[in-house]
């Protein structure tokens, strides 16, 4: 009995939508909306930030490349008012991209928020196209790949002891003052009844009338 002639392997089917302009894993139909491609994912912990800009110290380069956007083991990535809610010292993962307008590397923090009704209100339901949901490479992630906590509160969680600070410092102050006063105001009266004991001296105590003992004869 002769074993069976081996069938040929399938060639992969085309992708059913030849119109999808994407290089992306998941392909993008075209007139979808979809994000602008990352530049690069790297990890890394940033060493120091201004009011929109942190500087990582790259550890690893997952995908892409930041060749021409790092000097020294650094690059700046742009975060906008953002970069608040990062801290020095910390490592990220960090997807950076591009933009147009803005020099250097580019990422966010926050994941942006769909529209209010989806595509209903720009209209884009209207055909039959039917579009994935692709998140934005371009943010920035805790190393253990979770959120970066972005809350309204989160910045007063960061600067608490300095609130507790500029709080206490003027009420420590305003009782210094005030038990300083008081200490003062004690002093002065002091001073003034040994001044007025030294000008009005006591008289002396008349002495005592002695007594003569009676003898009976």
């Amino acid at each position: 009995m002769g074993f069976p002639d081996p069938v040929p392997v399938p060639s992969l089917p085309a992708i059913g939508d030849p119109t999808a302009v994407s290089a992306r894993l998941v392909p993008v139909p075209a007139g979808c909306a979809a994000p602008a491609q990352e530049q690069a994912v790297f990890v890394g912990t940033m060493v120091v930030n201004d009011a929109a800009t942190a500087r990582f110290a790259v550890e690893q380069v997952w995908s892409g490349s930041i060749v021409g956007y790092t000097k020294g083991g650094l690059v700046d990535v742009r975060f906008g008012d953002e970069v608040r809610f990062l801290d020095v010292d910390q490592q990220y993962i960090v997807g950076a991209g591009t933009d147009a307008g803005t020099p250097g590397l580019v990422s966010s923090v926050r994941s942006p928020a769909p529209l209010f009704g989806g595509n209903e209100v720009a209209g884009l339901d209207n055909s039959d196209v039917d579009c994935p949901r692709i998140e934005n490479p371009a943010r920035t992630l805790l190393a253990d790949g979770t959120s970066v906590e972005s809350g309204v509160l989160t910045p007063m969680k960061d600067a608490r002891t300095e609130v507790v600070r500029a709080i206490a410092e003027p009420v420590a102050v305003a009782f210094a003052v005030l038990l300083g006063l008081v200490v003062v105001k004690h002093l002065v009266f002091a001073l003034g009844r040994s001044l007025r004991d030294l000008g009005n001296p006591e008289p002396a105590p008349a002495p005592a009338p002695s007594r003569s003992r009676r003898h009976q004869t």
